[in-house]
Formats: structure tokens, C-alpha cells, sequence
């Protein structure tokens, strides 16, 4: 269903170096109304000590700029994988969403995880039951999780449609999301440069995952092939899907009011361009 009257926002993984209050400069100078950040460094499992008083500045700031902000989760985090490193992933994805609510953001994003050698039904049960125990341990009540589709590299889950939407299912309704990332998609097979490709990607998105649990696009080009199962990010327009095939994708009526962030190589040049391919592929309806 199209979304009446609802601004697009958008904006770009934005950067906390120098704390919470920089990150928010920084969103301001660029004029974005949308922004991904990391809430911990995104290689490690430890999560550092949060002051009050800047998560209440934070809040503050992010009000008052009128900016809607996710985080994305650590890349560590596979709660389908071994025993040892399932439990490190509940355990750190649980702190995530803890600190994403204390910081008053809407979504925490996060990967499907990787099955290994199990067997996909396996690897599906563990990564249910893994973000099932996330949430409860969280002790939260509000943020929710947003599972991301992969591009199918190596061992991945979520590269098909269907066992995304699965995944994305199991999540209790009010904390039910989730993240399409353009790149991913791209790379798992769906041929954004063509009609039948964008067509196929919205149908499947639609029935399986649902509108209303779409709460972000990752909006990103991608520097490998179609269907190479390769998740390799590139500037807006500059990639393998190029201009026209990411402008019409994000242009479709069906993702109106859901916000687009890019995920992609750094360069303060390159930061505003991607920005304006972001603000022209937005409107309000």
C-alpha cells in the first residue's frame, strides 16, 4: 500500500569518532535526516561504558534535529553459528539493543548470521531462538530489531527471500523489522537494472517480509555482478547497478516514507554526492 503524505528520510552511516554529540555535527553539516551509526566498535564483542549524561545529550540533540537513527550491530554477531560463538552473539546483541534504546534510536540492524556446516532448518532454529533470547536478555521494550537480507556470501542466511522473511517472522510483533540492503539483493540475483528484476525483488519482499515490517533500505550500489553472491559496496550510481536501475528501485511508491541509508566508501566528496543521489531518489506523496 502507498503511503500518503509521508517525507522520505535519508542520510548515510554516519560516524561516532569523537562521541555522540560529534556524530550529530556532523549528521547536521550534511543536512541528513536519516543516520546509521555503531554503538561499540563494530570488530569487537566488549561494549564500553555509556555517560548519562551524553546519552541524555544525545537524545536531546537528535530531537531537536529532528533525525531518525538506527544502529547496526557488530559483525561479529552470529547467533546461528557454534555454540561458543552463539552465546558471545546473544550475549553482545542483547548490550546492543540495550544501548540503542538508552540512546533513544529506532532499529537496531543486524545480519541473519552464517549457518556453517548445519543444515539450513538448523541454522534457521538457532537464529530464531538467538534473537528470541537477545530481546528477552535486553530487558528492552521498544527498539526493534531489524534482521538485513544477505548477498549470500560463503555460508550466509538470508540470501533468499523467503528465509529472510521467515527469520524476520519469528521476531515478536512489536519488535518485529526489517533491512533490505540494495547491494545484497543485487548480489543474491535480483537485477536491479531491469523492470522484471525490481518487479520480482518488490513481489517477494511485499509477501514474504511485509511493508510494515520494513523500517530501512541500505541503499547501496554494489562493485560486483549480479547473482555473485559477493557483498562488495560502491558509491551510488558508480557500481554495477549504476543510476537508472537504483534511482527507479527507490523511486517505487511501495517503499515511500521508509528511510535510505548508504552504507558506503568513505570521501567528504563522495559523502555529499551519494547525499544528493539519496535526496533526488526521495520524495513525499
Amino acid at each position: 500500500m502507498k503511503k500518503v503524505g509521508v517525507a522520505t528520510r535519508w542520510g548515510l552511516h554516519t560516524s561516532t569518532a569523537g562521541g555522540l554529540g560529534e556524530m550529530l555535527r556532523r549528521a547536521e553539516q550534511m543536512g541528513e535526516t536519516a543516520a546509521q551509526i555503531f554503538v561499540k566498535s563494530n570488530r569487537r564483542w566488549e561494549m564500553p561504558s555509556l555517560d548519562g549524561e551524553e546519552a541524555k545529550e544525545f537524545r536531546k540533540g537528535k530531537k531537536e534535529q529532528d533525525l531518525w537513527v538506527c544502529s547496526h550491530a557488530g559483525y561479529l554477531i552470529n547467533v546461528a553459528g557454534s555454540d561458543e560463538t552463539r552465546q558471545k552473539s546473544i550475549r553482545a546483541l542483547a548490550e546492543e539493543v540495550r544501548r540503542a534504546e538508552e540512546l533513544g534510536l529506532e532499529a537496531v540492524v543486524v545480519h541473519c548470521g552464517s549457518r556453517g556446516e548445519k543444515e539450513p532448518s538448523e541454522a534457521r532454529r538457532r537464529a530464531v531462538e538467538g534473537f528470541q533470547e537477545a530481546l528477552q536478555r535486553s530487558g528492552t521494550q521498544r527498539v526493534k530489531l531489524a534482521l538485513e537480507n544477505s548477498a549470500g556470501q560463503g555460508s550466509a542466511l538470508a540470501r533468499d527471500v523467503a528465509e529472510w522473511g521467515e527469520l524476520v517472522q519469528s521476531i515478536p510483533d512489536q519488535r518485529r523489522a526489517a533491512c533490505l540492503d540494495t547491494a545484497h539483493a543485487f548480489a543474491a540475483g535480483f537485477d536491479l537494472r531491469t523492470e522484471e528484476g525490481r518487479s520480482r525483488l518488490r513481489v517477494e519482499v511485499l509477501r514474504e517480509i511485509g511493508q510494515e515490517n520494513l523500517v530501512v533500505i541500505h541503499a547501496n550500489d554494489s562493485k560486483t555482478e549480479c547473482g555473485s553472491g559477493v557483498d562488495r559496496h560502491e558509491h551510488l550510481g558508480a557500481g554495477k547497478i549504476g543510476t537508472d536501475g537504483l534511482r527507479l528501485f527507490l523511486r517505487d511508491p511501495s517503499w515511500a516514507g521508509i528511510p535510505r541509508i548508504g552504507e558506503l566508501p568513505p570521501g567528504e566528496r563522495e559523502d555529499r554526492e551519494n547525499l544528493a543521489f539519496l535526496r533526488a531518489s526521495c520524495s513525499t506523496t
